[in-house]
């Protein structure tokens, strides 16, 4: 038997073990749901977790006080009803008495203050403090300041109060992402720098059975909990970082759902026998290409938005997306509150010399687009660097691992550089706050330090406003202004496409990777 034969079956065994109180009952391990990761997720404590892998998993095995469905709506999760004051700062959680750990202990709100303590504390690693930072004292608390979160506290083992420094209407749904999830604080102890030892361990509808990094994780259903899957003995998560391996891993039936990569779109979506198998949704992310705005040639809007004239963005997405993408004017992305159709920049690149003459660069001038490693990435940017050729801009692509990628990006070292952004929660804030306010110029996700005054006190009063309607009207005026002001090159928003075997019934393509729940999906065996 190979290596990778030996681990599986070990997997099969402690599945059975789990599944069967410790004795191998007959057919055990055969409604394994076959899944791929791209990427090894490297910590599972909700505390530290920070790409999608991990958030993804995070979602599944641990619970937050509310969660979002596959449909991207709220709901309710640890916390079995809730109240927010009229004011919007004072929100009280009652607690569903159901909640265990995957141990059988009850989950109590002292849980979850502690779970919240830990991530705030100037201790902790966790690079995620600021999804609880509005808590009332989270700030002198995390400066080590205060021995406590003065607006966090368990009124009873089933009460848990919440008082914000001010109104901030995505609060409540910030309170579903990984770093508000709730850990048991017997698994880890009182020193908020430290994580689990051994298997993560949450209240989820899933428990990590086994995890061979950079091979595969092993999922088995929580037996305490109300939502714990009864169609399914398990989920394996196997990490195949290539396209095309994954595509042959589907295809021969050992993966039960595919997501079509951009360069195999029409052969699956023309294909009629193909039909029943796909799901789709449009995606919360954009694909850009950041301007550093400081930059002296690209502070001058004019050169901005010549910039985005040169660029065929429609030839791009029929080509490089194979269709299946809608084109970006500004960076809300559809189906959000908040988003505004409007007209985005002609592809005239007459218009876009005549605006570089204007600005001083009749000639054009050079400028480098950075990068990280993506075969995506690299027909896109191969692309765009001629469509700014036919203008005069000689841009020179530059290729870098993430880690330096990220450092030189943040410290604005960079002319331009191409990039996406995932919506941490769906709501238009998630975009325009992080992306466009001065207050996160660099390493906050402003990483094209775009700076605006108008802007930022549009994003001011919207984060404090409770009405919806008025809200979303000021989240369509920042998403315009920042369209007409052009820190970036407007690029795209993804559709994502996934195969699902005939095998596998009642699976949902979750709207958000944290959306995922496998409670209603069975496996024919």
């Amino acid at each position: 038997m190979t290596a990778s034969g030996r681990r599986l079956a070990v997997a099969a065994a402690l599945l059975a073990a789990a599944l069967g109180g410790g004795c191998a009952r007959e057919g055990a391990g055969e409604r394994v749901l076959e899944l791929a990761l791209k990427t090894a997720p490297n910590r599972l404590d909700p505390a530290l977790a920070v790409d999608v892998a991990e958030g993804e998993i995070c979602a599944l095995l641990f619970q937050g006080l509310v969660r979002y469905g596959p449909d991207g709506r709220l709901q309710p999760d640890l916390a079995r009803t809730w109240e927010i004051d009229a004011a919007g700062t004072r929100y009280t959680f009652h607690l569903d008495a159901r909640a265990r750990f995957a141990g059988g202990r009850r989950v109590s709100a002292a849980d979850v203050v502690y779970s919240f303590a830990r991530v705030l504390s100037p201790r902790s690693a966790s690079p995620r403090p600021w999804v609880l930072d509005r808590i009332r004292g989270a700030g002198a608390f995390g400066r080590g300041e205060a021995p406590e979160v003065e607006g966090l506290r368990a009124a009873d083992d089933s009460t848990l109060v919440l008082e914000l420094d001010a109104p901030f209407k995505p609060f409540l749904g910030m309170l579903a992402l990984p770093a508000a999830m709730v850990v048991p604080r017997d698994a880890i102890g009182d020193d908020p720098a430290a994580t689990f030892d051994g298997l993560p361990v949450g209240s989820g509808p899933w428990r990590l059975e086994a995890w061979e990094r950079a091979d595969y994780l092993l999922l088995a259903p929580n037996p305490y909990h109300h939502r714990a899957a009864r169609g399914l003995d398990g989920i394996r998560l196997r990490i195949i970082p290539e396209a095309f391996t994954r595509v042959a891993e589907f295809e021969s039936g050992a993966l039960d759902v595919l997501e079509i990569p951009n360069a195999e779109m029409r052969r699956f979506l023309d294909d009629p026998r193909r039909a029943d198998m796909i799901q789709s949704r449009a995606e919360l992310r954009v694909y850009y290409i950041g301007l550093n705005n400081r930059e002296p040639r690209l502070a001058d809007r004019r050169v901005r938005r010549a910039l985005n004239m040169a660029v065929d963005v429609d030839a791009l997405i029929a080509v490089l997306a194979g269709g299946e993408a809608v084109r970006a004017a500004g960076a809300v992305p559809p189906g959000l509150p908040g988003y505004e159709a409007r007209a985005p920049y002609p592809y005239d690149p007459e218009r876009a010399r005549r605006l570089l003459a204007e600005a001083g660069y009749p000639e054009g001038f050079a400028v480098e687009i950075w990068q990280r490693e993506s075969p995506e990435g690299n027909r896109v940017l191969e692309a765009v660097q001629g469509y700014l050729r036919a203008v005069g801009v000689d841009a020179r692509l530059v290729r870098r691992e993430w880690s330096a990628f990220k450092e030189a990006v943040s410290a604005g070292r960079v002319d331009a550089f191409y990039l996406d952004w995932f919506a941490d929660y769906p709501d238009a804030e998630n975009f325009l706050y992080p992306l466009f306010h001065s207050r996160n110029a660099g390493g906050g996700g402003n990483r094209s330090f775009f700076a605006d005054a108008t802007v930022d006190s549009l994003i001011d009063a919207a984060s404090g406003t409770l009405d919806d309607d008025a809200c979303h009207a000021l989240y369509a005026r920042i998403d315009a202004r920042v369209h007409e002001e052009a820190p970036w090159i407007f690029l795209y928003f993804p559709k994502t496409f996934q195969l699902v075997s005939p095998r596998v019934q009642g699976y949902r393509l979750p709207t958000l990777y944290l959306g995922a729940d496998y409670a209603g999906v069975t496996k024919t065996r």
